[in-house]
């Protein structure tokens, strides 16, 4: 028994986080917009309550015994049934618009909390994203946070648009029941408590559709995946003819989330076969009880049975908001298993010496030697730097080799501050590289790697994705110093160019050309070049190199390569192998 009611009450645990991020979103305009929903519950109960008098003088015009507002009509000098009628007639029309305004207001309140809440969603995941450590970022699917970014926050958003309908619903439901006791309370008492009974029935069986939700988001990721998996290799499978092997998976896949959906609309549809019968039957039973048992008068029997009829509409409303609200929780514990995964420790407290703190370069950016003390990182798949000593001045054009795997990524993800030492310490300048230094560091570093991160937009964007205020000419200068000149005035619409996804309009050497002029415009402290010229031949890789040693004022520049020709434009060249680094030369 205990077992079973914890098993129906763990979908209620799982939705307690999501109903506890809205209420914090929520605030005051929360209580605004609850206030709006009863304010429409009472109006609507008022209409319904001023067919009464309406329909009492309509069934009996000549009643003796007139109720309380008929009374109140007559004392006010209104004596013929006509004249109460319009009088009436008058209130009601009233009631009704200012109810329409009321409704309105209430649905633009809410549709507001909704589109807000989701866009603070967004927000947090981009922020987890932004603050989380490189090696978490590194290793997670981006399947998964495009996934999430795009369809579980929807199904989030259709949630959150159940649990307020179930709000507004219930709070309907409950003005209803109020007026059916104000007209007959022994009748409204017992349909209340089969409502209740039924209610709290449906309540405690949302396991399914918790479970379907579950379903629905393990497939959207595994599709989401299999769809970048197959854009990213298109056009090794398009050499190999396995484009097939792609959409059979996806295909598969896709039958798997249909079926997923088509098992919670079936149990949608089931429960609301059920709940619609047993609404009908409740209705019908209160009209015969009332008028066999309790002899209602006909203008009260009729109300009642028009607020009856009316309840089943909220009833129902609730009954698909509930299943609705928990089918998407799952997408919610989703969203709160990425932001926790990507939550990253408090960084240490910088500046706890500001005495010693080293000078800038004048843009915030900290200036001086970069050291190396001991420093060890190593994967956890294997590889990594063992002990590392190092210092590299301002200035100098340092050359990285060694042979695949021997840990050059490694220590270039060290200097940037992508990675944090498992022991030892960096330190720039005689002051420890961590924490807020670190951060105004990286805002100094233009990194270009191998592939050259581009996007679908146009060749001036692309250059100035995280640099305004820059002119054309300085553009101009910049392409010219890594020979990209003539490839943008080849372009039809030049730096309008649009060049596609991740650049695949362009050659690699293009490409590359690109990311490394888009480097220079943000006029770094530090430039690393990872493998960021191999796509060049090598009269151009050797053009580049000699153009960027002799510029001026040179940043300190960190270059890994596999060429010992490139080596030749360096200062120094350092050599690692097995993790070990030391002091070589091109040779």
């Amino acid at each position: 028994m205990g077992r079973a009611l914890a098993r129906r009450l763990r979908p209620w645990r799982a939705a307690g986080p999501l109903v506890r991020a809205f209420r914090d979103h929520a605030g005051r305009t929360g209580i605004a917009a609850a206030a709006l929903v009863a304010a429409g519950a009472v109006l609507e109960s008022a209409g319904l309550l001023l067919l009464v008098p309406i329909l009492g003088i309509v069934t009996a015009p000549a009643a003796a015994a007139p109720g309380v507002v008929e009374s109140g009509l007559r004392a006010v000098g209104l004596l013929t049934p006509t004249a109460r009628l319009l009088a009436l007639l008058a209130v009601f029309a009233g009631v009704m618009v200012l109810r329409a305004l009321v409704l309105h207001a209430r649905e633009m309140a809410l549709a507001r909390l909704q589109t807000g809440f989701i866009e603070a969603q967004r927000n947090r995941v981009m922020r987890a994203l932004a603050a989380a450590p490189w090696e978490r970022v590194a290793s997670l699917r981006h399947a998964r946070v495009m996934n999430i970014m795009s369809a579980e926050m929807q199904r989030v958003g259709v949630s959150v648009h159940f649990l307020l309908q179930a709000g507004v619903a219930a709070a309907m439901l409950a003005i209803q029941i109020a007026t059916a006791f104000w007209l007959a309370p022994a009748l409204a008492a017992a349909a209340g408590a089969a409502l209740l009974l039924g209610g709290g029935v449906l309540l405690l069986a949302q396991g399914r559709p918790h479970g379907f939700g579950t379903e629905t988001v393990q497939f959207s990721q595994s599709l989401m995946s299999s769809a970048g998996a197959f854009l990213g290799g298109l056009k090794t499978a398009a050499a190999q003819d396995a484009q097939g092997f792609f959409a059979d998976e996806f295909a598969g896949l896709q039958a798997r989330l249909r079926e997923s959906q088509l098992r919670f609309a079936a149990h949608r549809a089931r429960s609301r076969l059920v709940l619609g019968t047993a609404v009908a039957v409740l209705g019908g039973a209160v009209v015969l009880v009332g008028f066999a048992v309790f002899r209602v008068e006909a203008a009260v029997l009729i109300t009642l049975v028009l607020v009856f009829a009316r309840m089943s509409g909220p009833a129902l409303l609730i009954q698909q908001a509930v299943q609705s609200f928990f089918h998407g929780v799952a997408s919610f514990e989703a969203l709160d298993a990425l932001v926790a995964d990507l939550a990253a420790p408090a960084p240490p407290a910088a500046g706890t010496a500001t005495a010693a703190a080293p000078p800038d370069d004048g843009a915030g950016v900290p200036a001086g030697a970069i050291a190396f003390r001991g420093v060890r990182f190593l994967h956890p798949g294997g590889g990594g730097l063992q002990s590392v000593d190092l210092a590299i001045a301002p200035g100098t054009f340092l050359g990285i080799a060694g042979p695949s795997g021997a840990g050059k990524t490694t220590l270039v993800d060290l200097l940037v501050g992508l990675l944090a030492p498992q022991s030892g310490e960096i330190r720039l300048g005689g002051a420890p590289l961590a924490g807020a230094r670190a951060a105004a560091w990286r805002r100094g570093v233009a990194y270009v790697a191998q592939d050259g991160f581009l996007f679908h937009d146009t060749v001036r964007r692309n250059l100035l994705w995280d640099a305004d205020g820059i002119d054309d000419a300085t553009i101009a200068a910049a392409l010219a110093t890594v020979g990209a000149d003539g490839l943008v005035a080849r372009l039809p619409q030049g730096l309008e160019t649009v060049i596609g996804e991740r650049g695949a309009l362009l050659s690699g050497g293009e490409r590359q050309r690109l990311s490394l002029a888009r480097a220079l415009l943000r006029r770094p402290a530090l430039l690393v070049l990872d493998e960021a010229t191999n796509a060049l031949d090598r009269a151009s890789e050797a053009a580049v190199l000699g153009a960027l040693a002799v510029c001026s004022p040179r940043p300190t520049i960190v270059m890994i390569t596999h060429r010992a020709e490139s080596l030749a434009f360096c200062d120094r060249v350092v050599h690692i192998a097995g993790g070990v680094v030391r002091e070589g030369s091109a040779g």
